[in-house]
């Protein structure tokens, strides 16, 4: 099943807030423990889909590894 989300926040962006969730939910105590682990594992994939658009290196640097969508000005 593929969906598609039109925002206006570029991959960089929106990895970075992503990231910042998963760690948050993650270290959430309320939650029980298969519940957190959904909600960590779903936000990982809309990290690697983010991550397929902006590629990263083994540095988690960007450099030249362009995309069609990783919006950047080239």
């Amino acid at each position: 099943m593929s969906t598609i989300y039109e925002i206006k926040d570029g991959p960089k962006m929106l990895r970075e807030t992503l990231c910042h969730a998963q760690t948050l939910v993650g270290l959430n105590p309320w939650l029980l423990p298969e519940v957190r682990d959904q909600h960590v594992n779903r936000l990982q994939r809309l990290i690697d889909a983010c991550d397929r658009h902006r590629p990263l290196g083994p540095d988690g640097k960007h450099g030249d590894r362009h995309t069609a969508t990783c919006g950047c000005e080239r």
